[in-house]
């Protein structure tokens, strides 16, 4: 039976992990600004720069940007997963999937669809990296993105609404002559368990999990081609400018009709 103590311990590491605030990272930071002192572009947890001329000296010492997120570094990852369990903690995530991907596999063969799926993959990681998103999964025909505040910022619910309009725009469903992949896009907020999950002596990973993520799965279900379903709950925060459909909705596994916002690009 684990020590409830060494339960809080962790909860707490993680919860000041994810939000930015460990004492350990406070003291690194400085380090870390020493260390690379001409840095522009540095890891959001520790402050390591991945420019500047001391750069190439930290790569070999495992500073290098984390493939899943490369505003982090490894280094940092490695922490995170070593530490098992997690937190609960406000995210904002985002589902994307391929719509008619069944068919789609069917008439273009394996091959060509593989290629297409590994296209729709390069694209969303440049968006979530580019709206500093971790990337949460890559299979199939889908990606998740989650953003944790301590990693994305405070903006993170903005921020998930900008990765989902870029999915859009880099899929081309603003263009006239139409996408070169049909997908749909759910965005929702909550708060979720974050952490290091995996079975004992076994793998680990860091991961999102609780019903706002079954909630955003619904959500990207509901979405038409070219369509970003995003929930009442992040619309208030990052809805300026923005015009959408407000739409009724029932959502498999959920008793109720729930509103949502549904934006869509003019091809």
């Amino acid at each position: 039976m684990s020590d409830p103590r060494d339960e809080r311990d962790r909860n707490a590491f993680w919860q000041q992990m994810l939000a930015g605030e460990h004492p350990s990272l406070r003291r690194g930071r400085a380090v870390m600004r020493m260390l690379s002192p001409t840095a522009d572009n540095r890891c959001r947890l520790c402050c390591v720069g991945f420019d500047g001329f001391t750069a190439p000296a930290l790569r070999l010492a495992g500073f290098r940007p984390w493939r899943r997120n490369p505003h982090i570094c490894e280094q940092c990852e490695t922490v995170l997963a070593k530490e098992r369990g997690g937190a609960e903690i406000e995210i904002a995530m985002l589902y994307a999937d391929v719509r008619g991907s069944t068919e789609l596999a069917a008439r273009i063969g394996p091959t060509e669809f593989a290629a297409l799926m590994q296209r729709f993959f390069r694209v969303a990681t440049h968006v979530f990296a580019a709206t500093d998103a971790v990337v949460d999964k890559m299979v199939g025909d889908e990606v998740i993105g989650i953003f944790p505040p301590g990693i994305s910022g405070s903006d993170y619910r903005r921020l998930a609404v900008k990765a989902g309009l870029a999915l859009l725009r880099a899929t081309g469903h603003d263009d006239p002559a139409g996408p070169w992949l049909s997908i749909g896009v759910g965005v929702h907020t909550g708060r979720t368990f974050v952490g290091s999950i995996g079975v004992e002596d076994g793998n680990y990973q860091f991961a999102a999990l609780g019903d706002p993520m079954n909630f955003c799965a619904r959500l990207v279900a509901a979405a038409k081609g070219g369509e970003m379903v995003i929930s009442s709950a992040v619309w208030g925060d990052a809805s300026t400018g923005m015009a959408a459909e407000r739409r009724s909705l029932r959502l498999k596994g959920y008793a109720d009709l729930i509103d949502a916002y549904v934006v869509k690009l003019a091809g």
